[in-house]
């Protein structure tokens, strides 16, 4: 297991937002590129995002649990983010750390991923959360190159494929991105990753045969 954040701040802050989601009952799925490196390659994040169906009478608890000035989280960015769909925040001062929460948004892939998340444990001392499966980050991420054409996402999609190699229904993934319409672009990353896998297999065969010992 690839621990996602090695910033410990960063980490403890991100422990304890999960823990508030989790005590008030608001479903929530940890996405981006914390979840890639969790199933994927290990690379710097700073990004903290994290899917809530988060409703209206959610909003006055979620705010008592983080207290000024220990925290900073806007009640009117909160209910804007609600009513126009877009994300908010919740940053620690001290620390600088920052999670941005989006409302879970109605298209259908992003509903159907929600409703398939798992629960992971994301470090060395068994903390877990609920993650988008490795299957649809790989989705997730082609569905967002495809917006920004950030090529950090086809890297992650990639790493994931790499990492989980053998493990994934790649025919399970085909269909959905069919239907999310980025079949092209899987492809494309299925065929690197084989060769990555392969590569990395033939050179760990070659110091096996090779080995001589002292």
């Amino acid at each position: 297991m690839v621990e996602p954040v090695r910033d410990y701040e960063l980490k403890a802050f991100f422990t304890h937002v999960v823990g508030v989601l989790e005590r008030l009952g608001i479903p929530y799925m940890v996405v981006g590129g914390f979840a890639a490196i969790l199933y994927g390659e290990p690379r710097l994040t700073l990004d903290v995002d994290i899917v809530v169906d988060m409703r209206w009478e959610h909003v006055q608890p979620f705010l008592a649990a983080f207290p000024v000035p220990d925290y900073y989280l806007s009640e009117e960015g909160i209910r804007d983010s609600l009513q126009r769909r877009y994300p908010f925040n919740v940053i620690q001062p001290s620390t600088g750390a920052k999670v941005d929460l989006v409302p879970l948004p109605r298209d259908p892939f992003t509903l159907a991923a929600f409703r398939r998340r798992q629960q992971m444990e994301y470090d060395q001392e068994g903390h877990t959360a609920f993650f988008i499966t490795p299957e649809d980050i790989v989705l997730a991420k082609l569905i967002a190159f495809r917006e920004t054409k950030s090529d950090k996402h086809l890297r992650d999609a990639r790493g994931v494929l790499v990492s989980q190699w053998g493990r994934l229904d790649l025919e399970v993934i085909r269909r959905r991105a069919r239907a999310a319409e980025v079949l092209e672009g899987l492809e494309t990353i299925v065929e690197a990753a084989r060769r990555e896998v392969k590569e990395v297999s033939d050179s760990n065969h070659y110091r096996e045969e090779n080995y001589e010992p002292v």
